[in-house]
């Protein structure tokens, strides 16, 4: 693969591009025309993203994606049921001769208990959906599609199913982590409003894109990011090693989200951060997403990586 202007810079542009592999990799796999979907009433269902996870290693990340890198890209899919697929896929840039590179088959324990340095993994739980006959984006029904034959994949091990994470996530609005639960905060509970904008959130199936809750996500950590008086450079520079977002559920196009946010901080190597956020539809009352973002900040000031007490934008609401 080439690194092509579209897929770098942002984090919701890279996420919407590895998206568009997954659902190739599953057509692909199934011998099933995914972007062609319909139900057995004849609606168009949707491959949708349940969980995404984006991770790095520790000599290549996100950031130093540019213009022309070379990419050895793997993906394998994997059966997590009637209503779902798992796929993972393996990004290794290549910085010699082509020749010199032998692309051998990852073991998917790679991506989940002994990540290579060199590699960026990014985890797709997806589930079929389908709208209940009307326009709304609220209430959508897992309708698996006519043709879809998820035997001919072979089976996730236990082991590496995200599901316990997502029931968690659905049940706490938190993904338990046993390293950061006990880092101390950094700075105050943290809200932002934000209404969905239909000419940079929306697909082309008129639904919350699900590449833009990492924008709308990024967009409120930026606003925390200032309340602490760092600087949009700092935000840029900062190294994400682990993003994660759990969908929960889509909203119509009128809606506005409440983000509210939770920072913490390595108590041994403050630049090392974590934060949680739960993303909230206003309208009905419904938690949509849940993510948690750990980054390093390459920031060396005390006014970058300081703890200075601020005046929040809104109020943090529970619930």
């Amino acid at each position: 693969m080439t690194v092509e202007p579209g897929m770098c810079g942002p984090t919701k542009a890279f996420a919407a591009c590895v998206g568009d592999w997954t659902w190739e990799s599953v057509s692909d796999a199934c011998g099933f025309d995914v972007f062609n979907a319909r139900d057995d009433q004849g609606r168009p269902t949707y491959l949708s993203f349940y969980y995404y996870r984006i991770t790095s290693g520790g000599s290549f990340n996100l950031k130093q994606l540019t213009f022309g890198d070379r990419l050895e890209v793997q993906s394998q899919v994997f059966n997590t049921g009637r209503r779902s697929v798992l796929t993972v896929h393996r990004l290794r840039r290549i910085t010699g001769p082509e020749d010199d590179y032998v692309i051998a088959p990852f073991e998917v324990s790679e991506a989940y208990t002994r990540h290579r340095e060199d590699c960026i993994y990014v985890e797709n739980l997806n589930v079929w959906v389908s709208r209940r006959g009307t326009q709304t984006n609220v209430g959508l029904a897992h309708s698996p599609p006519v043709g879809f034959d998820n035997t001919v994949l072979p089976t996730l091990p236990d082991a590496y199913s995200p599901r316990f994470l997502c029931n968690q996530a659905r049940s706490q609005h938190v993904f338990p982590d046993p390293v950061t639960d006990s880092w101390p905060r950094r700075g105050p509970d943290f809200a932002v409003e934000y209404p969905i904008d239909i000419t940079l959130d929306v697909n082309g199936a008129g639904l919350l894109y699900f590449a833009s809750f990492f924008s709308i996500a990024e967009h409120a950590q930026l606003k925390q990011w200032r309340s602490l008086g760092r600087s949009d450079r700092a935000f840029l520079d900062r190294v994400i090693r682990d993003a994660r977002i759990c969908y929960l559920g889509n909203a119509d196009l009128d809606t506005t989200l409440r983000l509210r946010l939770r920072s913490v901080h390595h108590p041994q190597d403050p630049a090392e951060e974590k934060t949680d956020i739960v993303i909230d539809d206003l309208s009905t009352d419904r938690t949509i997403a849940v993510a948690a973002f750990r980054y390093r900040s390459r920031a060396t000031t005390q006014g970058e990586c300081g703890t200075r007490s601020v005046q929040r934008a809104l109020p943090a609401q529970g619930g």
